[in-house]
């Protein structure tokens, strides 16, 4: 009978201890499952609601053109710097920028759905603050510029494979006009 409660206190002892070391609350990895890759890019252009501002049409389709020509950069896994890739499009991005004087952006980081929600946050700060860095090397005043981070919670692709997650490393540009 001692041997029993012996073993039983035992038992108990393990187990706790095992619960005590086991690491708390772990993000679970999503399973990939396979999504269709629709391959468009989604840039949302804000322009303020208030009248023409003078512009003429022709001015405003040249706006509306240019506005389309934006560009997202995307980055590597758990990196935050810029491809090859990514800086032609900062560059093109910029002069669009020069064109436009009254245009303003806030960069967006994102990140895909792998790692800690606080993790992605800051992965997703850096990611917009290398995109804020390279878009002043060309020129463009810092007073025209603003990041935010919003992490894995924008996703552009809810997909859960290595396309869909490709598609949401990304900084991207929300141009304010007319301020």
């Amino acid at each position: 009978m001692k041997t029993q409660k012996l073993g039983l206190i035992t038992i108990l002892i393990m187990l706790a201890l095992a619960l005590a070391v086991a690491p708390g609350c772990k993000k679970k990895m999503p399973k990939e499952t396979d999504r269709p890759d629709d391959g468009g890019k989604k840039i949302e252009e804000v322009t303020p609601d208030n009248g023409d501002n003078g512009m003429t049409n022709d001015t405003r389709s040249e706006m509306e053109r240019d506005l389309a020509l934006i560009q997202i950069i995307y980055f590597e896994y758990d990196r935050a710097e810029i491809r090859q890739d990514g800086r032609e499009a900062i560059r093109k991005n910029a002069d669009l920028l020069r064109k436009w004087a009254d245009w303003t952006v806030t960069l967006e980081g994102h990140c895909d759905e792998r790692g800690t929600n606080e993790y992605n946050l800051a992965l997703g700060e850096r990611r917009a603050k290398a995109v804020q860095r390279a878009l002043e090397s060309e020129g463009i005043a810092s007073s025209r510029i603003r990041t935010i981070s919003y992490g894995e919670e924008r996703p552009t692709d809810p997909g859960h494979t290595e396309t869909s997650w490709q598609h949401n490393r990304r900084a991207e540009f929300r141009v304010t006009t007319g301020n």
